[in-house]
This record gives structure tokens, sequence and C-alpha cells, in this order.
């Protein structure tokens, strides 16, 4: 699955630019954050609705 540009846009947007685990600030870090699948994509039900994805830092997108 990709997901497009414009919902990775909405999805940062929604975020605030901050981690959805730890609310850090993407401005903050040295790098851009991961959207990152709640349901992870290896699961069947796993989709690229904005109620599945989630704003990540590089520490939260990693585990």
């Amino acid at each position: 699955m990709t997901i497009n540009n414009t919902t990775r846009k909405l999805v940062r947007k929604r975020a605030k630019y901050l981690c959805e685990y730890c609310h850090s600030s993407e401005e903050a870090g040295a790098a851009l954050f991961e959207i990152d699948h709640i349901t992870p994509q290896s699961l069947p039900n796993s989709t690229d609705e904005l109620n599945n994805l989630a704003l990540a830092c590089q520490r939260f997108n990693l585990t």
C-alpha cells in the first residue's frame, strides 16, 4: 500500500506536526516524521485510511 501525498499532508496537519505517540515536535527533530500504520500492514485488516494512520517520530516508527 502506498500513501499518497494528499493523505500524508492531512495526517501531518491533523497531528499538528507532533508525533502522535510521544508528542515531540517534528520541527525539533533532524528528520521528517513518518506516517505509521496503527494496524500494521502485515495484518489483513490494515488500510491506508486516515483513522489507521499516525504521524510518528523515528523512535516510535521503528518499534
